[in-house]
């Protein structure tokens, strides 16, 4: 999940930080920091679980002897009580292995110069878990608004790279197989599930809120029931959506597919129109069913009308780039539209999750959502108050629900 950009930065946060950082990053003996600039704060409410900080380096490289400038990214993770499950998931080492050892083999792969994620400059545990990276706002990527959810057409332009993304870990996996060994679960690992008491009663609350809130819709009474008992048995639920299923297909899942963990560049002469997006946050990556990244894709991040209307379409756009790229990488066994419709269907569950856990944190308005944080949420009273803003908050999260919740039913996945 993502962060809000903190305002003040910490003290290690200093010149001799950063020059660590772009000696590291640039490849340079020597990097002369001249001044560091903060940005301020854009407000709460936009990430959970790290702390990111924007800065600009004013520095003079010993290579080139000039004056230059860098915008970064500074993603920080202070281990606490309240986040301790980051540790538990090996966020920071998954995130670490992904840019320095596979985000570059992948790039190379695809040969058409397309990028998956932004440059990773810098990666420390002391005195904090702490990662650097290029900010991509300097190249023209912004967000996309989380609240109003993804037309069709920046759709396309996410399933199309996410299509390659996934061809292209296909194609690593099969060349060198131990890349997987740092991939194996995402944020429902079966362990972390059953060991966290926190965790599991913040999903309760969620799925319990839902169900309650649907219970008073009209035609939604046995709908909410099968919430409720859905709930009762909620860990067990969450271990089997996570859970690998045998003989699936395998792709290399982003595992966090939501509006704000991508960025979009938009045509010049039409500021609307997206014409390349650029992943961000690998910290929850696995190998899995490519039905995963899909499913949770769709159920938090997609305007209503485009689900109802075009959902086919975007699986098919999906699936054409994953097919047109493994064809131009030479492999050998191309899944069909038929294996990866099978793939999505077999994962409605993780859509499901998707729907009660993320969407209505996701579209919550900024200002209902300023004091949002994994901190926060630890104190119960603050954040029963707060899942229940999240499913009024924002009438999209409502009617997406309305309509996400007869469609599972129709599907039989609460049975």
């Amino acid at each position: 999940m993502k962060l809000a950009i903190q305002a003040d930065p910490p003290k290690y946060l200093n010149k001799e930080f950063f020059k660590a950082a772009l000696e590291d990053g640039l490849r340079d003996m020597r990097v002369d920091i001249k001044k560091i600039v903060f940005a301020e704060s854009n407000g709460g409410g936009e990430n959970y679980c790290s702390k990111i900080y924007r800065a600009k380096a004013l520095y003079r490289s010993s290579k080139r002897q000039l004056d230059e400038e860098l915008a970064l990214i500074v993603k920080s993770i202070a281990i606490t009580p309240a986040t301790q499950f980051l540790e538990d998931l090996a966020v920071y080492l998954r995130e670490k292995i992904f840019y320095f050892d596979v985000l570059g083999k992948l790039e190379v792969l695809i040969g058409d110069g397309s990028k998956f994620g932004a440059k990773c400059l810098y990666t420390t545990r002391e005195p904090m878990q702490t990662i650097v990276f290029d900010d991509l706002t300097q190249y023209g990527y912004k967000l996309a608004s989380r609240q109003r959810g993804l037309n069709e057409e920046h759709c396309v332009v996410i399933l199309e790279k996410l299509g390659k993304f996934h061809a292209t870990s296909m194609v690593l996996a099969e060349k060198d197989p131990t890349v997987r060994e740092h991939f194996t679960t995402g944020m429902l690992d079966e362990n972390y599930i059953r060991t966290s008491k926190r965790f599991i009663d913040f999903m309760t609350l969620q799925l319990r809120t839902l169900a309650n809130v649907a219970s008073k819709w009209t035609g939604y009474d046995a709908i909410a029931e099968k919430l409720h008992r859905h709930c009762d048995n909620i860990m067990e639920n969450l271990v089997m959506t996570g859970r690998a299923i045998p003989g699936e297909l395998t792709v290399l899942n982003h595992g966090d597919l939501w509006v704000n963990n991508f960025m979009y560049k938009y045509d010049e002469e039409n500021p609307k129109k997206p014409i390349d997006v650029i992943f961000v946050d690998f910290q929850n990556s696995f190998f899995g069913s490519p039905g995963c990244d899909i499913n949770f894709f769709l159920n938090s991040s997609v305007q209503l009308d485009v689900l109802i209307n075009r959902r086919d379409f975007l699986v098919e756009t999906y699936y054409k780039s994953l097919r047109d790229s493994l064809e131009c990488m030479h492999y050998q066994y191309i899944p069909t539209l038929h294996d990866i419709k099978m793939e999505i269907r077999a994962r409605e569950l993780y859509g499901f999750f998707s729907s009660y856990a993320f969407l209505p944190m996701v579209a919550m308005k900024k200002e209902d959502s300023l004091d949002n944080s994994i901190e926060a949420m630890t104190n119960q009273d603050f954040a029963k108050k707060k899942v229940n803003l999240m499913f009024s908050s924002n009438p999209r999260t409502t009617d997406t629900l309305r309509y996400a919740l007869k469609r599972f039913d129709d599907l039989g996945i609460f049975d």
